[in-house]
């Protein structure tokens, strides 16, 4: 029930854009951007930094397919390797479906893709947790069109 309620709040601070974190950390190096699986080209990347120090990196991705198509992931680096909660989620702006992807994962979450969208916007979410302390990021409206 604890980790249940401790999810729920890591999620909600997201989505608010507040952060958490420990003492800065070394920065680790990620794999190569055709490993995470979407489809398309790298358009932007969003640091998630908490107390001066980048936890993790999200990377969204478009491919023209299917009326357009963004997919995103969420790359650990100040944990990078070391199995802690991961989460990343996307959503067409004011669509309230949201696809989202979470668990324990050493390197990244995700992929998650949303199709159609062009001629909308993007939401973009994604945090990490470890020993309670919580980094994240939301995004409203990045890439219309």
């Amino acid at each position: 029930m604890r980790r249940i309620l401790a999810t729920a709040a890591a999620l909600a601070l997201s989505l608010t854009g507040l952060s958490v974190a420990t003492a800065p950390g070394a920065l680790a190096a990620t794999s190569g951007a055709t490993e995470y699986g979407c489809p398309g080209s790298l358009i932007d990347t969003y640091n998630t930094p908490a107390s001066g120090t980048v936890w993790g990196q999200s990377r969204l991705y478009y491919s023209p397919a299917s009326g357009g198509t963004n997919c995103a992931v969420l790359l650990a680096k100040k944990y990078y390797g070391t199995s802690h909660y991961m989460e990343v989620g996307i959503s067409i702006s004011g669509s309230g479906n949201t696809e989202l992807d979470s668990g324990a994962y050493s390197y990244y979450a995700g992929p998650v893709t949303v199709t159609s969208t062009n001629g909308h916007c993007i939401d973009l979410g994604g945090g990490e947790d470890i020993g309670g302390l919580w980094a994240g990021r939301s995004l409203k409206g990045v890439h219309c069109g």
